[in-house]
Parts: structure tokens; C-alpha cells; sequence
């Protein structure tokens, strides 16, 4: 279960610590031997900042948690990257501090150093993507053997949670937004209640499929934030893995889905999801299961369409615990029509997907 739902109401409190700004940098590298800094850049991050830092020593992102990232949880993340590196696999370790610490506190937050790895970006992002599903599923045959269950620390926010526990969130999701009065345009709180209507009535309709089979689906240690911006390519090899921030245990194929949900959306027209090359998730299946003793069963490649609409679905169940439901549910006005047409053609979805 996720530990958004256990710890509810402590989470509502963290969830308004806002993302770090990059002024707070300067006086955190005193911590650190890096010689002179030439220049410090943002490079993104939903939840926590990640400084890109130019320095006398190199190259290096130092990361700033949000509050809700504690000591337990990131040191398990370590632990974790540690075995994955001894192993081979392109992880990059922290950098230990003056003090020796790989992990320093700094009001409130968690900040961690990590090696910046050098990266070009694929100009045939297709002819690379069989790699990146081959690795992963090395990932996974690696953590099913390392990681037990019970080892596992789970993170205090995420991005997956099961069609139950969405729909049980989408309410309130909605009983906040009804209750909006005043600071929208007309029209504004109305389409948002709708929003989640739609994505109730999506997840109503899965609610069989889960209870028969969704549950039973083979769980496992995934990445849990496995895309293209997290797996890095130089010169058409993988030469970096990064933010296991969502590794926790759950049905392996939603991995896979997450994956192909963002190719997809970054990729193709998402207005016209029908003509997208679906055909070629087969490919990636297939580099998949090259590298597992555990193939993909059948239940879970005609589970995946279905994994899919989940991926966008979890940010209107996110959005009532946000500070602005009504504009976190209307920022993804376009993701949910796109998960509603992919609903509609789970069918077609499946028969493209099937593996001979």
C-alpha cells in the first residue's frame, strides 16, 4: 500500500514544502571539496531541484529533497544503487562530504552529491529503446534476487497507486473541487469536477479486471520512474541509470507501461493516438524478456493497455493533495483525453501488444 494513503494527513502537511531554490546551493557546497564553482544550473526535477554544477573538480548534481524524503528512505535508495553498481549496472554513487556523509540535513531537507555523467541525446530514439528495455529487464531479474520485499523502505510519495486506492482518492479529489468557491473563471471548477468524473468512470470499469486478475499480476522491486530521462545514452550505449526515487514493490508490467506511456506521449502526435506505431511496443517486449529468466506472461502484456491509462489517471488522484486541486486537475485536461481514447481502443491496444 502506499504510504501516501497510511500517513495521510502527515504528508499533507510535508506536501507544501515547496521545491528548493537554486540560491540555497552556494552555501551547501562549503560542505564539499569541489574547488571553485563556475556555474550552477537547474536541470529540472518535479519534486526535488537538481543544481548541474561546473566545478574546479568536475562535473556533479547535487540534489535537494523535499521534506518528505527522510533519512531511512534515501539511505535505502544508497543501499540499493550500491548492489546495482557492484553489479555493473551505469549507477552513479554519491559523493561523500568533508564530514564523510554521503547524506546531509539542511533545514528540513535530505541533499545528496552524485557525478554529473555525460549524455547525448539519440537522433533514432526507436533504434535505442530495445536497449533500454533489454536493461531494465536486467534491473528487474537483479532486484527480484537482491532486494526482498521486506527490505524495501517505501517512499512517502509516488506515482503509482492501485485502481482502488485511485478511486478512493479521485473523491476526494473532487469533493474539494465542489467545494471551490471563489478564483477560477467561470467555468473552470466545473470542468475540473468533470475531469475526475471521467477518470471514475474509467476506473470503475477496471475495477473487474482487477479484482480478477490486476491483484494476482507477479510483483516485484521496480525502478518505479523508468523513461528516457532517466536511462542516459553516449554514443549509442547506456551510460548512466538514474533516480531510483520510486523504486518500491509493485506489478513488474506497470515498469514496462510507465516506460511506454512517456515515449509515446513525448514522441508521437497525442492528439491522434490511433495512428501511433503501437506495433512496435512488440520490439521492446521482446528486448525485454531477452534478459529475464521470468518472461513477460500473457496476463500481463494484455494487462498493459490497461497500465497505461493508469500512468496519467494518478495525477487527478494526486491532485487532491496539492494545494490548487482545481488547476492541478485542469493541467492535465490533455493527458486524460488522451487516456480516455486509449481506454476506448484497450482492445486494438492489446492485439498490438500480443507476443506470438
Amino acid at each position: 500500500m502506499c504510504v501516501w494513503q497510511e500517513r495521510r494527513g502527515q504528508l499533507e502537511e510535508l506536501l507544501f514544502g515547496p521545491r528548493a531554490e537554486l540560491e540555497l546551493v552556494p552555501e551547501l557546497l562549503e560542505h564539499y571539496a569541489l574547488g571553485t564553482t563556475f556555474a550552477i544550473r537547474d536541470l529540472g526535477g518535479t519534486y526535488n531541484l537538481n543544481a548541474l554544477l561546473d566545478t574546479e573538480s568536475g562535473q556533479y548534481v547535487l540534489r535537494i529533497h523535499r521534506p518528505w524524503v527522510t533519512m531511512r528512505r534515501l539511505s535505502f535508495e544508497h543501499q540499493t544503487k550500491r548492489l546495482l553498481a557492484d553489479a555493473g549496472f551505469p549507477v552513479a554513487l554519491p559523493v561523500a562530504a568533508l564530514s564523510g556523509a554521503d547524506i546531509l540535513s539542511h533545514e528540513q531537507r535530505l541533499i545528496e552529491l552524485e557525478p554529473f555523467i555525460s549524455n547525448d541525446i539519440p537522433t533514432k530514439r526507436w533504434d535505442y529503446l530495445p536497449t533500454m528495455f533489454t536493461l531494465l529487464g536486467d534491473v528487474h531479474a537483479f532486484l527480484e534476487k537482491h532486494l526482498s520485499p521486506s527490505s524495501i523502505v517505501p517512499p512517502a510519495v509516488d506515482n503509482y497507486a492501485t485502481p482502488i486506492q485511485m478511486m478512493e482518492w479521485i473523491e476526494r479529489t473532487a469533493s474539494l473541487i465542489e467545494s471551490s468557491q471563489s478564483g477560477y473563471k467561470i467555468g473552470e471548477v466545473q470542468q475540473a469536477s468533470e475531469i475526475c468524473h471521467v477518470v471514475l468512470q474509467m476506473l470503475s470499469q477496471q475495477l473487474p479486471w482487477w479484482y480478477d486478475e490486476g491483484q494476482y499480476l507477479p510483483r516485484q522491486p521496480t525502478h518505479g520512474d523508468y523513461r528516457t530521462g532517466n536511462v542516459l545514452f553516449r554514443a549509442g550505449n547506456v551510460v548512466g541509470l538514474l533516480d531510483f526515487d520510486f523504486l518500491d514493490l509493485r506489478e513488474r508490467i506497470f515498469d514496462l507501461a510507465y516506460a511506454i506511456y512517456w515515449i509515446f506521449w513525448q514522441q508521437e502526435d497525442v492528439r491522434y493516438p490511433e495512428l501511433a506505431p503501437w506495433p512496435r511496443v512488440r520490439t521492446l517486449l521482446e528486448a525485454y524478456n531477452q534478459a529475464t529468466d521470468l518472461p513477460l506472461l500473457r496476463e500481463e502484456i494484455q494487462a498493459l493497455p490497461l497500465e497505461l491509462i493508469r500512468v496519467p489517471l494518478y495525477w487527478i488522484a494526486e491532485a487532491g493533495f496539492l494545494s490548487d486541486p482545481v488547476r492541478a486537475v485542469l493541467q492535465q485536461t490533455d493527458a486524460i483525453a488522451y487516456a480516455l481514447r486509449l481506454f476506448q481502443q484497450q482492445d486494438a491496444l492489446a492485439k498490438a501488444f500480443a507476443l506470438a
